[in-house]
């Protein structure tokens, strides 16, 4: 049995291509059927959709120009509007939510790592305090989260309704 992404994107979600900035990526590949802007789909897909198995892995982008796009130096940002629009026309409000979470939590916490080791360095105690604060907000930055995923896992549910568990299934017998 084929995978879902050795299909080609196109062919499978051909809506897109009734969206200007899906066309312009679709028009501007000259690859034969489209198969560069289709593994650029799937790629958007696998490192935004948090449905993917990719979607937790802090370094996907990366992971996913190299391996699965194969194309280690792809640069994001030539299709940046690209992700922008499916961030923001595929994903529901809470799937944008947990997306946005997410990169914001990842961000800080690299920025914080870097941050903590310059003021270790410097032997800068007065920046090491304020750190130390950002440091100690994090829990409330976490619950926050939680929140914003447990919405997401509620409208998941909903979406796709509840799964009836049989007796055999729940241990009852």
């Amino acid at each position: 049995m084929k995978a879902l992404y050795d299909q080609n994107f196109w062919e499978v979600n051909s809506d897109y291509l009734l969206i200007s900035e899906f066309k312009n990526l679709y028009d501007s590949d000259k690859s034969k059927n489209k198969t560069n802007s289709s593994k650029i789909l799937w790629a958007i897909y696998f490192a935004y959709n948090p449905e993917s198995k990719f979607y937790n892995i802090p370094d996907k982008l990366n992971i996913l120009a190299k391996d699965f796009i194969k194309d280690s130096k792809f640069k994001w940002t030539s299709v940046k509007e690209v992700v922008d629009l499916y961030k923001s026309s595929v994903l529901s409000d809470a799937e944008r939510a947990l997306v946005t979470w997410g990169e914001i939590i990842t961000m800080r916490d690299e920025s914080l790592k870097l941050l903590y080791k310059q003021a270790i360095e410097a032997k800068d105690t007065d920046e090491l305090v304020k750190l130390d604060k950002m440091i100690s907000n994090t829990p409330k930055l976490f619950e926050d989260y939680k929140k914003i995923k447990k919405d997401y896992e509620e409208e998941k549910v909903t979406k796709k309704g509840k799964t009836i568990v049989s007796l055999s299934e729940s241990g009852d017998i």
